[in-house]
């Protein structure tokens, strides 16, 4: 399939470019905002020599995606937080097994069941995990369709060259706002990479393997566990990714994700016009936290201000980032309307902060 431009929700955004980068098998069960993503690989998989199978519960989709996954084929999986909230245990076993797969969260509120509209509250869930023990997956957040598009493929070469899950979230606004995406030319990038040495596809090959995550023996955990912390050590090293603007000179900082880290750049653009040293940094990777970021921040920064659609959950990594270094401001709220604050809300924020 070539490169081509579409006028598409973002989810169904997702499922294209999932599908051309290399998904062959998709499981999923519905839940609003993230049907679109099923329904569309509904469709379009068969295409690609793929397919989609829904199942009967969340539970049975993270079953279905971990042994899947241990064929060393490129699986994926789309759903909201409820449903993520039951996905949590097979979560934990892939990053203790080892395997790659591609989740997705179209945010919404919560706790609970909640309600479908769009929201940030799982952010915690995400980049804390829900499952035991000490584990991460790699999250990340893209602000819009093309980003999509152009996160899609490292979030696969990530997962492989990791090893791991890799989780996009979106809020449930930007996953249902529908614009104009450049959607990649197919290409399998999951087949750049060698799985022969894990996957599991038979014994024809190779010796007889067997897939263990647990052991009565306290050294085998131990080594286990050193072996995933030496790995995550080398991914906070290597894949922090953000995007930042305004900030070499800047008086205060706006921190955002996703809908909000959108907005960012037309609040900086307006209060730039009034004269006012704002800047903005948008975190890409939930997981690892851009913590160089915030680190590289210049002197000239009085404050920053974390704007979330929930009660304040990404703002302890700004908090741990700066370590106590710069004041850090919070101002968000959830289960009301979306977006949950308007660009001039933002700047009102802003203004008030800033003392004027």
């Amino acid at each position: 399939m070539a490169q081509e431009t579409m006028f598409l929700k973002n989810t169904e955004a997702f499922a294209e470019c999932l599908a051309r980068c290399g998904v062959k098998y998709h499981f999923a069960y519905p839940i609003t905002p993230a049907t679109d993503v099923m329904k569309r690989m509904a469709v379009i998989l068969p295409k690609y020599g793929g397919e989609m199978m829904q199942m009967e519960s969340e539970l049975a989709v993270s079953s279905a995606v971990a042994g899947a996954a241990c064929t060393g084929k490129l699986i994926a999986t789309s759903s909201s937080g409820p449903g993520l909230t039951l996905m949590h245990e097979a979560i934990g076993f892939m990053c203790a097994a080892e395997l790659p797969c591609i989740v997705f969260d179209s945010m919404r509120v919560g706790p609970g069941d909640g309600d479908i509209l769009g929201a940030q509250s799982d952010y915690y869930v995400a980049t804390r995990g829900g499952a035991h023990g000490d584990y991460h997956v790699i999250v990340l957040a893209p602000s819009s369709g093309q980003e999509i598009a152009d996160l899609m493929p490292k979030g696969v070469k990530l997962a492989y060259t990791y090893r791991t899950p890799v989780m996009f979230v979106l809020d449930g606004v930007s996953a249902q706002t529908t614009e104009s995406t450049t959607l990649p030319e197919y290409h399998d990038y999951s087949a750049e990479f060698d799985t022969s040495e894990w996957a599991f596809t038979g014994t024809k090959d190779h010796p007889k393997r067997a897939l263990i995550t647990g052991s009565y023996s306290h050294q085998d955990g131990y080594e286990m566990n050193e072996k995933l912390r030496a790995k995550y050590e080398t991914i906070c090293e290597n894949e922090q990714m953000w995007e930042q603007d305004g900030v070499e000179d800047a008086e205060l900082v706006v921190a955002a994700f996703g809908i909000h880290g959108r907005m960012c750049r037309d609040m900086v653009a307006k209060m730039r016009a009034q004269g006012k040293k704002v800047g903005f940094i948008r975190p890409i990777t939930l997981w690892p936290f851009p913590e160089r970021a915030f680190a590289a921040l210049p002197d000239s920064v009085k404050n920053i201000l974390v704007v979330e659609m929930n009660l304040g959950q990404m703002v302890d990594d700004v908090k741990l980032a700066v370590n106590g270094r710069t004041p850090v401001h919070f101002f968000g709220k959830t289960g009301g309307d979306t977006p949950m604050h308007t660009l001039a809300d933002m700047i009102a924020e802003a203004n008030r902060i800033m003392g004027e």
